[in-house]
C-alpha cells in the first residue's frame, strides 16, 4: 500500500494499515457510499476496470467507456494519454507496447477500486484517481522494462522458472465454458451440453487461464473461492504448448477458452491466504523446507485433490514387510495376484529358480549343440583341419608360430561366441515355451497420523483433539532399506509427494514410492507432542478385554487389531492348510487364533518343536479380533497377512507373564486351561451367562404342540444331565442328522439302527410320534454322552427362558476326567 505524503512515498503493509485504522471488517455498499466512493469505483471489476475513464478536470473515476448515458466532459484514461505522459516523464516509448498498457491499466484500476471499498472510511474517493494511476504505472515501467525484473507469472509463463513454485494469486474471473456431450454422452437429464469451470488467477501484473480438479470445482461452486480470494499453490503444472509465452503476445489471452498455455492446479496443493497476503513467489522462510505447503492435519485432505505437497507424519504402526505377486499367463494374458510374507516370497521364489534352472538345462545342450555348428561355419582353415584329424593334439603340435596363433585365437574367440548365443537362445526358448512370466514387488504398510507442532498445541488444542484419531494408511511400494529404517514407530517423518486415494475401511489412504522423498525431522519431538499427535505405544491387550472386545465387535477393522502376550497352551491342526493355537493367561480366560496357511509350513506360529515347548509364552501383533466363539466359550482371533510374532516390542510383559507360567499356580492354571479346552467346558459357564454348555444323555425328543412343524420351531430335548431334575432345550432340526452320525461309534448290537428312522416322517403328523419314540430309544440305547452348547435368551417377568441348543459333539472323557481330578480350576 502507497501512501502519498508530499510528492513521497511510504509503503506500509494492509495489514499493519488495517490495524493502525482499525479497519477490520468489509465494508457495505451503503456505508462506502457514505464514506465517499463514488459509484461507478463500486461497480469496478477486473472486466470493465480496462474500460474505466477518469475526468480530467478533477481526475476523478467518471464512467465506463461504452456505457449508456455517458457523460459528455473531457475525460482521460486512453493508451495515447498514459502513453504520451509516460513519454513526457521521461521513460523510453520504444519500449511501451499498446497492450503492456492495456494490462497494467486494468490491473492497476481494479487494485486501486478494491482499496477504496475495503477501507472507505480512509481512503474512500480519494485512492482511484488518474494521477494515482499514473503514478503507479511508471513505477511499473521502471520496475519491469527498465529494472529488467519481470513479475512471478511472467517468468513462469516464459517457462523461465518452474510452475510447481509456492506462489500467492489472486482470483480475477470465474470462467464458465460450455461443451456440447459426445455423440453417445447420457441425455437423460435433458442436457445436451456440460459446462467447465476455470479460474483466471493474477499476480496483480498478468492473469493465467487456471484448470481446476473436481474438488476445487466444488468449492467454487459454493462460494468458499470466489472473485477477490487469494490462494497459496505450489506444485502446479504449466499444461499446453510446450513453449513458453508471453502474456503481452497477441494471441494470448487469459480469459479465453483457447489460450495456449494453461495452469492445471489441485486441492491438496492450494490453501485459501490471508486478504492481506503478498501476491507472487512465496519466500522459502514461509513455506515446508525446500518450499511448498505444509499440511498440518490428515482433515485437510481431500482423495480427489492431488498428491499431498508435504507432510509431517508420527509413525504409529509398522506392519512386516509384504510381496505382491504377479504371475502373468502367457496364453490367457490374464494376471494373478498373491500377497506374501517374506516367508513365502523365499518359497515362491526358489521355486521359481528352481523351475527355472531346470528348464535351462533342457534346452542347454541342445542350444549348445546349435550355436556350435553355426559358429564353426566361420573357424579358420587351421583350427577345422586340427578338429577333423584324427590326434588334434599332434595336429597342432606341428603347426608354426602364426598358425598356432591364428588356432588360439579361433579357440578363445569361439568359446565366448558359443557362451553368448547359447545364453540368448536359452532366454528366447525359455520365452518361448514359458506358460506364465512372474514379478514380485516388495512393499509394507504403516500406519501414520499427523504431527501436532508446539505452535499448532497453543494454537489448534481443540482442533487437534477433534482429528487426532484421524488416522491413515501409507502403503510405500518397492520400499528401499532406507525407508525402512525410517519407519521406527513413535518417530516423526516428513514425507514430500504423497499420492492420495479414496478412503477405504475408514482410513485415508496414501502411498508412496522408493524415490519419495522422506526425511526425519530435524528436532526429536517431545513425548507430549506425540501424545497431542495422538501416538499411543504398543501395548498388549489383556485376554479379559479380548474376550469383551469379542462379544461386542467395533465396525473399525482398526479398533479391532490387538497386540497379544500369552501362553500357548495347544495348537490344533484343521486339516492341511489352517492352525489353531489356544491362548490363556492369569484370567484364565482363552482365545482362539486361527491362521491360514500353505501346507508345507508346518510351524505356522514360530514355536518350534511342539511337544517340548508347550506351554509357553508368545508375543503376537496385529491380530484381528472376530465374533465370540459360542461353541467353545472364547474369544477368536484370526492371524492375517500383517499379522506377526514379535516379543521384543512387548518385552516387560512378556517376562513378567513367563515367570508366572514358570511358577506352580501358573503351570497349573495352563493344565488347567488346557483340559477346559480339551473337555470343552468354558471357564466362565455360570448360571447367568447367556452362552453355557451341557454334559448330559439325550433321553427322548417331543415337539411340546403336536400341531407345530418341527423344521420350522424345532423340537424339544430331554437330557439327564445329572441333577435331580431333567433339562429341556429347543433342538433345532438341523442339527439332529450331527447327533446321529456322532453316535453311531457307540451303537451296539441290540439298539435301533439309525437307518430305521425316516427323518422325512417328522413333517408327517401321521407318523410324527412312532418317529420321536424312535429317536428315543435310539439315543436310550446307545448311551452316548454329548456336549451341548446352549443359547440362553433373556426374558423378563416370571418366564423361565427356554435355552437353544446351538451345538452339539462327544464329550473327550479322559480330559472331563482329569479336569474332576483337578478340582475344575
Amino acid at each position: 500500500l502507497s501512501i502519498d505524503c508530499a510528492s513521497t512515498y511510504s509503503k506500509i503493509t494492509l495489514s499493519q494499515f488495517a490495524a493502525k485504522h482499525y479497519a477490520t471488517e468489509v465494508s457495505t455498499w451503503e456505508s462506502c457510499i457514505e464514506h465517499g466512493v463514488k459509484d461507478v469505483t463500486m461497480r469496478v471489476t477486473s472486466v470493465n476496470a480496462i474500460k474505466l475513464r477518469f475526468s480530467k478536470d478533477d481526475e476523478s473515476p467518471l464512467f465506463f467507456l461504452g456505457q449508456r448515458n455517458a457523460p459528455k466532459c473531457n475525460h482521460v484514461g486512453k493508451i495515447t494519454d498514459i502513453s504520451d505522459w509516460l513519454g513526457d516523464q521521461g521513460c523510453d516509448k520504444s519500449l511501451i507496447a499498446g497492450k503492456w498498457i492495456q494490462n497494467h491499466y486494468r490491473w492497476i484500476v481494479w487494485k486501486l477500486s478494491a482499496m477504496e471499498r475495503r477501507f472507505p472510511g480512509q481512503l474512500g474517493g480519494q485512492y482511484l484517481t488518474y494521477s494515482h494511476v499514473l503514478s503507479q504505472m511508471k513505477g511499473r515501467y521502471k520496475k519491469e522494462l527498465r529494472g529488467a525484473k519481470r513479475p512471478a507469472l511472467r517468468k513462469i509463463l516464459n517457462q523461465d522458472v518452474s510452475a510447481g513454485m509456492p506462489i500467492i494469486l489472486c482470483v480475477s474471473q470465474i470462467l464458465h465454458f460450455k461443451s456440447k456431450l459426445p455423440p453417445n454422452g447420457d441425455q437423460s437429464v435433458g442436457k445436451g451440453s456440460v459446462e467447465e469451470i476455470r479460474l483466471e488467477l493474477t499476480d496483480g501484473w498478468y492473469a493465467v487461464s487456471t484448470i481446476l480438479d473436481s474438488v476445487l470445482t466444488k468449492l467454487v461452486q459454493r462460494g468458499t473461492i470466489q472473485v477477490g480470494s487469494k490462494i497459496m499453490i505450489c506444485n502446479a503444472q504449466l499444461v499446453g504448448s510446450d513453449d513458453g509465452v508471453d502474456p503481452l503476445d497477441d494471441d494470448y489471452y487469459s480469459d479465453r477458452r483457447n489460450c495456449p498455455l494453461f495452469l492445471k492446479i489441485t486441492t491438496n496443493n492450494s490453501r485459501l491466504a490471508r486478504w492481506d497476503a503478498k501476491l507472487g513467489f512465496v519466500h522459502p522462510k514461509y513455506t515446508a523446507h525446500q518450499g511448498g505447503i505444509l499440511v498440518k492435519s490428515l482433515s485437510d485432505i481431500f482423495p480427489d485433490g492431488g498428491a499431498i505437497p508435504a507432510i509431517d507424519l508420527v509413525i504409529c504402526r509398522r506392519f512386516p514387510q509384504l510381496f505382491l505377486e504377479q504371475i502373468k499367463d502367457n496364453r490367457s494374458q490374464s494376471t494373478v495376484s498373491n500377497h506374501l510374507t517374506e516367508a513365502e516370497e523365499a518359497a515362491r521364489q526358489n521355486e521359481h529358480d528352481v523351475s527355472h534352472q531346470r528348464a535351462s538345462e533342457k534346452y542347454a545342450d541342445t542350444a549348445r549343440k546349435e550355436c556350435s555348428e553355426e559358429v564353426d561355419e566361420d573357424a579358420p582353415t587351421q583350427w577345422t583341419e586340427m578338429m577333423t584329424s584324427n590326434s588334434p593334439e599332434e595336429t597342432y603340435q606341428k603347426l608354426g608360430d602364426a598358425e598356432k596363433k591364428v588356432v588360439d585365437d579361433w579357440t578363445q574367440k569361439r568359446q565366448i561366441s558359443i557362451q553368448s548365443m547359447v545364453s540368448k537362445s536359452i532366454q528366447d526358448s525359455l520365452k518361448d515355451h514359458s506358460s506364465s512370466e512372474r514379478t514380485s514387488v516388495p512393499y509394507t504398510k504403516v500406519l501414520v497420523k499427523a504431527f501436532c507442532h508446539s505452535g499448532q498445541t497453543a494454537r489448534n488444542l481443540d482442533h487437534h483433539a477433534r482429528t487426532q484419531n484421524m488416522t491413515a494408511k501409507l502403503t510405500i511400494w518397492r520400499v528401499s532399506e532406507a525407508q525402512l529404517a525410517l519407519m521406527k514407530e513413535g518417530t516423526v517423518v516428513r514425507m514430500k509427494h504423497l499420492g492420495v486415494k479414496s478412503d477405504r475401511d475408514g482410513l485415508l489412504q496414501l502411498s508412496a514410492k522408493a524415490d519419495t522423498q522422506m526425511e526425519p525431522l530435524s528436532s526429536e519431538p517431545t513425548q507430549f507432542q506425540l501424545i497431542q499427535s495422538g501416538y499411543e505405544e504398543r501395548c498388549p491387550k489383556s485376554l479379559i478385554r479380548i474376550n469383551l472386545m469379542s462379544k461386542k465387535l467395533e465396525p473399525s477393522r482398526l479398533a479391532r487389531e490387538v497386540d497379544v502376550v500369552a501362553c500357548i497352551v495347544k495348537i490344533h491342526q484343521q486339516g492341511d492348510n489352517t492352525s489353531i493355537v489356544y491362548l490363556t493367561d492369569e484370567s484364565g480366560f482363552v482365545m482362539k487364533l486361527i491362521r491360514n496357511h500353505i501346507a508345507s509350513n508346518k510351524d505356522p506360529f514360530h514355536i518350534g518343536n511342539i511337544e517340548t515347548s508347550l506351554p509357553t509364552v508368545a508375543a503376537f501383533c496385529n491380530i484381528q479380533v472376530t465374533s465370540f466363539d459360542t461353541t467353545e466359550q472364547c474369544a477368536r482371533g484370526d492371524w492375517g497377512l500383517s499379522s506377526c510374532k514379535n516379543r521384543h516390542l512387548m518385552q516387560l510383559r512378556c517376562e513378567e507373564l513367563q515367570t508366572w507360567c514358570n511358577s506352580s499356580s501358573g503351570m497349573e492354571r495352563c493344565r488347567a486351561s488346557l483340559d477346559r479346552i480339551n473337555a470343552g467346558i468354558p471357564t466362565c459357564a455360570g448360571p447367568f451367562n447367556r452362552y453355557r454348555v451341557c454334559i448330559g444323555y439325550v433321553l427322548g425328543f417331543d415337539v411340546g404342540d403336536g400341531s407345530s412343524d418341527p423344521i420350522a420351531s424345532g423340537m424339544n430335548v430331554v437330557i439327564d444331565y445329572g441333577e435331580e431334575s431333567l433339562l429341556t432345550a429347543r433342538f433345532p432340526f438341523h442339527l439332529l442328522p450331527d447327533a446321529l452320525k456322532l453316535s453311531q461309534k457307540n451303537l451296539k448290537a441290540h439298539c435301533v439302527d439309525a437307518s430305521s428312522i425316516t427323518l422325512g416322517n417328522l413333517f408327517d403328523h401321521a407318523n410324527l410320534p412312532p418317529t420321536l419314540s424312535l429317536l428315543g430309544e435310539y439315543f436310550q440305547s446307545n448311551q452316548t454322552l454329548f456336549r451341548f452348547s446352549l443359547d440362553t435368551p433373556s426374558c423378563y417377568g416370571d418366564e423361565l427362558p427356554v435355552p437353544e441348543v446351538t451345538g452339539i459333539s462327544i464329550v473327550t472323557a479322559d480330559a472331563l476326567s482329569r479336569l474332576y481330578l483337578t478340582g475344575g480350576e
